[in-house]
């Protein structure tokens, strides 16, 4: 019995180990980066055209943020500028007020129209 168990666990092992370095094999070739044909072959025209929808949607993507920047840059300055106006428009409306007062601090009271006269007319 012992003749034959020891032919049983000597296959066993020859079995393991075979198992063993078919898998290392296996392993070792999934790592290997596999030279694909397709990737040297011409791209189609479906690719080409989504390369280029890709590259439109990147340059638009640009132009959006470069866009949006500057609404955001002129808004200050619409904002800014507005606050100039009404800081302008109340200086203006001071000033005038000023005059208008001074001007009725020297002017004289307003002479009254004059009577109308009758011219009368020669009788013949």
């Amino acid at each position: 019995m012992t003749s034959h168990s020891n032919g049983s666990l000597s296959t066993r092992i020859v079995l393991v180990l075979t198992a063993v370095a078919v898998s290392a094999i296996i392993g070792v070739l999934a790592t290997i980066p596999m030279k694909q044909n397709r990737v040297m072959a011409a791209p189609d025209a479906t690719s080409l055209a989504i390369r280029d929808l890709q590259a439109s949607q990147q340059q638009v993507v640009e132009q959006m943020k470069a866009l949006q920047e500057t609404v955001s840059s002129d808004r200050a300055d619409v904002k800014r500028l507005s606050e100039e106006v009404a800081t302008l428009s109340a200086k203006l409306e001071a000033i005038q007020q000023s005059f208008a007062s001074a001007r009725q601090q020297t002017s004289p009271p307003p002479a009254p129209p004059p009577a109308p006269t009758v011219q009368k007319r020669g009788g013949r």
